[in-house]
């Protein structure tokens, strides 16, 4: 693995951790604005293998967990499937499809979803053994996150463009800094 790739993995990885933190002890509901679910995001888009993307998103929920102990158990371990998914899939559709951004990251977090329902339903209905009502999870997901999922179809795809910007500059100019 190149230095490179383990710059960009280290730098998610931190704020994957960083920035729930500063939610959480500022009082704002990663709930609502889904800060560990940007990093998971954008390593679709940078790390350069499908698998580092999927372990990226799949490791930020339970090093949470086990450094700031939020996301509570055993709602960590849906999300692990649920940005593991987001990593892997966004890198599937923008880097091997060839599809834009913005539909890239919109089928991503539809798929994502589809897997927290899935995972909601495996923990509490199979695992748990408790009845499963979807209006909770599909009220989570799809309407108490609304602002974390606005906040993502605005500064992802701009981090991404800056990003790819800036590295295109500095390719066409090799001298500069």
């Amino acid at each position: 693995m190149k230095s490179q790739e383990i710059t960009k993995i280290s730098l998610l990885v931190a704020t994957g951790v960083v920035l729930p933190s500063l939610f959480h002890v500022s009082g704002i509901p990663g709930a609502v604005f889904l800060p560990m679910h940007l990093p998971a995001l954008l390593g679709g888009f940078f790390l350069s293998s499908g698998s580092a993307a999927f372990l990226l998103g799949f490791i930020l929920p339970l090093l949470n967990f086990f450094l700031t102990g939020m996301p509570p158990f055993p709602g960590f371990l849906v999300m692990m499937g649920e940005l593991g998914g987001y990593g892997i899939l966004v890198f599937f559709l923008y880097r091997k499809k060839r599809w834009g951004v913005f539909p890239s990251l919109f089928a991503s977090l539809l798929g994502g979803r589809l897997i927290s329902i899935l995972g909601n339903w495996i923990l509490i209905a199979l695992v748990l053994g408790k009845k499963f009502s979807f209006l909770p999870v599909l009220n989570t997901l799809f309407v108490i996150s609304l602002p974390g999922v606005a906040i993502q179809m605005v500064l992802v795809p701009l981090i991404v463009k800056g990003v790819e910007n800036f590295v295109q500059g500095r390719e066409a100019s090799p001298g500069s800094f």
